[in-house]
Parts: structure tokens; sequence; C-alpha cells
């Protein structure tokens, strides 16, 4: 594993067996302290997508408590957009253990799946592997000769 961005708050790596970037809260953190790790994140996914098309995205948010809705609503704009206009397709979620931040989690799908430019397959599973099982599964399925 590579280190993309690390401090007391957060981990972000990246993986090349699954492939993907993984993002990891450690703290609670709000407004630049939650901010930098996705820009640096997205940055790195921006010039790595160009040789891993297959490229995903992995939130292990175990330790995750709770994030402002502002963050929430920054991340929807900000990152979204970028990951969407570089082909990023699966984002899945490690859930977190504490309820309010698997509410956190639950507003950042339900504000992601109500766009109408919404491009990104969205999972959640319980345990780590299963995250990444799915992630390295192929979900386009064959038919005459062409995929969907």
């Amino acid at each position: 594993m590579t280190n993309i961005y690390v401090d007391k708050n957060v981990t972000l790596k990246y993986d090349d067996s699954v492939p993907c970037i993984i993002w990891t809260p450690l703290e609670f953190m709000k407004g630049e302290s939650w901010r930098n790790p996705f820009i640096e994140g997205v940055n790195f996914l921006e010039n790595k997508i160009k040789e891993v098309p297959n490229l995903s995205w992995l939130n292990d948010t175990r330790k995750l408590k709770t994030v402002a809705i502002d963050d929430l609503k920054w991340l929807n704009k900000n990152v979204n957009d970028r990951c969407y206009s570089y082909g990023l397709k699966k984002v899945v979620f490690v859930l977190p253990e504490n309820i309010f931040g698997k509410m956190a989690v639950k507003f950042y799908v339900d504000f992601t799946n109500k766009r109408t430019d919404n491009q990104f397959q969205i999972k959640a599973f319980k345990t780590y592997d299963d995250a990444v099982n799915w992630l390295k599964t192929e979900d386009s399925v064959k038919v005459e000769g062409r995929e969907y």
C-alpha cells in the first residue's frame, strides 16, 4: 500500500491489489481537516485512473462518529463532480459502528443517489473483506458479445 495522505485524523492510501483508494477516518474532522484528504485523494485519482481505469474508492468508516452536514454537502458537490469527470465507477463503504456515523454515510448516499448525473455504483458492507471482494467483482454482463 502507498500512503497518499496521513495525519492524526485520517489515512488515505492506495492499494494496487484491488485497485482502490482507501479513506479511513480515525478522529472527528470538520472543515479544512475534512476536506484536505479528499482533495489529495481526488488529485491522486485524476492521475492514477489514466493507467488504472478500474480504480475504485473504499471508505473504511468503521471509526466514523459524525460528519457536519456542510462537509457532506461539500463532498457531494466538489468531490463527486471531479470523480465523475475522471471516470470513477465504484464507491464502497465499510459501515461505521457508531449510529451517527451510519447516519452520515446514509446522508452521503442519499445526496449522491438523488443527483440526476450520478454515475457511481455505491454499496455498503459490514466487513472490510466483503467491501474489497465487491470492488474486485466485474459487474458487467456479456449478452450476445456486448457488455452491459
